[in-house]
């Protein structure tokens, strides 16, 4: 009676919690593992370090929620950072401008690139990653393979800067805010709830009268519009545009959103799965581990996420049945 009583209560919790629950262990771990964890300066280090993957993630959620994949968000990162840094420092552009105007030409790169999946049924895999290759080519076309620097301080404080007497990283409320925007979305709007009926079953989609092309389309444009702001918001913490920066943008994002649990299509999950990922790189760093270890360990954790979440996903679908 007692295991059952403890097992109906782990599986309340975890019910509840889900992910989160994992998180939440997670840093109760690495704070007794390290003292300096729990520091300030520590914590701030780790919300920079996660933004990027995780406004990466966030458009990666809907385009894999979609039942598509893409490989070239790093891509999008690395050109995206460098052409804002471009427009501002070679041509004389306002930041907000600079930025403005880079979101927009990767959406409506995205947009191209999604309707090469959507209406020519080119599968997102090989679309995505020959993109990946176009934007690597640009990147070094643009930067000629050097660094664009000097990048004015109204633009680097977006990463850099604090609100509240110098307390809250200005891009950790950049983060929530895109997460809050982003769960609505996914909740409460139509087009959110289409993206996961298209993902869930295609042809179900289509006979509900659904658009499933022009929805595959849209969430290429989320996921395009994410990525060019997480370059931008890269390029702001670096202080310049780096043709080499954010090329594992497209891995580190995915692994957060099967961390999270990519079959429950859920951005608030995804958001823990990107503070998984954050928490456990930096836990990595400063117990001193040797970065060819960091990879391996990095890696195994995307193969053992991917396993769980179609066993997850095996799971729920064997109780449907019953």
């Amino acid at each position: 009676m007692k295991d059952n009583k403890a097992t109906k209560l782990i599986r309340t919790v975890w019910g509840k919690l889900g992910v989160w629950l994992i998180a939440i262990l997670l840093f109760a771990v690495m704070s007794a593992a390290s003292d300096k964890f729990l520091t300030a300066s520590n914590l701030i280090n780790v919300v920079r370090q996660v933004a990027v993957t995780g406004i990466v993630a966030l458009g990666a959620t809907f385009v894999v929620t979609s039942g598509e994949i893409d490989l070239s968000q790093g891509g999008v990162v690395c050109l995206a950072g460098c052409f804002c840094a471009h427009l501002m420092m070679n041509v004389g552009m306002n930041p907000w401008i600079a930025s403005i105007i880079t979101i927009l030409l990767s959406v409506v790169a995205f947009i191209f690139l999604g309707s090469i999946v959507a209406y020519l049924d080119v599968p997102s895999f090989i679309a995505t990653l020959g993109f990946n290759y176009v934007l690597s080519g640009l990147v070094l076309l643009l930067t000629n393979s050097k660094a664009i620097t000097g990048l004015p301080e109204s633009f680097t404080k977006i990463a850099r800067g604090y609100i509240f007497n110098d307390s809250i990283p200005i891009v950790a409320i950049i983060l929530l805010v895109l997460y809050a925007f982003g769960a609505y979305v996914q909740r409460y709007r139509v087009f959110g709830r289409n993206v996961a009926i298209v993902g869930e079953n295609r042809q179900a989609a289509q006979l509900s009268g659904i658009n499933v092309r022009l929805i595959k389309v849209l969430a290429f444009a989320v996921g395009g519009a994410c990525s060019a702001l997480a370059g931008i918001v890269l390029a702001a913490r670096l202080g310049s545009g780096q043709p080499s920066s954010g090329s594992d943008s497209s891995l580190m994002a995915l692994a957060a959103v099967y961390v999270g649990g990519a079959s429950k299509s859920s951005v608030i999950n995804t958001l823990a799965g990107t503070l998984i990922i954050g928490m456990i790189n930096n836990g990595l760093n400063l117990i001193g581990l040797n970065a060819a270890f960091k990879e391996i360990i990095l890696g195994t954790i995307i193969v053992a996420a991917v396993i769980l979440d179609i066993v997850r996903s095996k799971r729920a679908e064997s109780h449907i049945v019953k």
